[in-house]
């Protein structure tokens, strides 16, 4: 009987810490450079409701305010990767944050930018020279994290923006040049970030956007939507609904986006 108790309360003790540890925040703060899929007060949120970083946040147990009221979220809408598009660009937002501070304990570094690049490519010439511009923006902005302490990363990749309603009402000639761009920054991203991967002290984690919009598209109803082509920003109901408005998704979608990060964060 004293052996039998004894097992039992070994099994319960090891299934508390264990529980223990599955409750455990995964790291002590988070810090976002990006646009406005990520911006929740910087520029104003473009949604109906909660962006991914903020249901990302919320997951983590963690609080996550906009840097213009002291927060450590630096996204601006309308941001791009390009250094040269001004003092909002994913760049200027990078070192506004590595002037404030070092990275000190688990902090997950949130790079996720390119949109607004490739967006403002579509149909100009010189497209080439453009996207690697904004590749080469992104690794410097992962290398200078790295460089100054950061040991955890997340860059997600781009969709094929040819998704967008924006990109559908020009066309199929445009639709198909915005997926172009994509698939090339997308390449180049993974090709410059690859050189990360043996860092030591440091976990650089990819979320597959391209692939979750490429699932959507395929089967809408199998990731909870009913409309994957239409804005719902004049509507007072966006449910089943994809995009709010021409270029942003909803907060439904913001919320899937969050959950395939948690994935990819719990699996390393």
């Amino acid at each position: 009987m004293l052996n039998t108790l004894h097992a039992l309360a070994v099994i319960a003790i090891c299934a508390f810490m264990n529980s223990s540890a599955r409750s455990a925040p995964l790291f002590d703060a988070i810090v976002v450079m990006g646009d406005s899929l990520s911006d929740n007060g910087n520029a104003g949120r473009a949604s109906n409701g909660p962006v991914w970083v903020e249901y990302l946040a919320a997951d983590m147990q963690l609080t996550l305010e906009p840097s213009r009221a002291g927060g450590t979220n630096y996204a601006v809408g309308g941001a791009r990767l390009d250094p040269r598009s001004g003092s909002t660009s994913l760049r200027a937002q990078a070192d506004a944050y590595l002037r404030r501070s070092s990275p000190r304990g688990r902090i997950l570094h949130i790079v996720f930018g390119g949109g607004n690049d490739l967006l403002a490519m579509v149909g100009q010439p010189q497209s080439v020279s453009k996207v690697d511009a904004a590749i080469a923006s992104a690794r410097s902005i992962v290398a200078d994290l790295a460089r100054r302490g950061a040991t955890d990363i997340l860059v997600p990749n781009l969709p094929a923006i040819g998704i967008t309603p924006a990109l559908r009402a020009q066309g199929q000639t445009a639709v198909e040049a915005a997926n172009r761009l994509a698939e090339q920054f997308n390449r180049g991203l993974d090709q410059a970030l690859s050189e990360f991967g043996g860092q030591t002290g440091l976990r650089l984690y990819r979320l597959d956007v391209w692939r979750l919009a490429e699932r959507v598209s395929a089967d809408p109803a199998a990731g909870g939507f009913a409309d994957i082509t239409t804005p719902c920003h004049q509507h007072r109901r966006c449910e089943g609904h994809l995009f709010w408005d021409s270029v942003h998704p909803t907060t439904q979608a913001h919320r899937r986006l969050a959950e395939a990060a948690v994935q990819v964060l719990e699996a390393q």
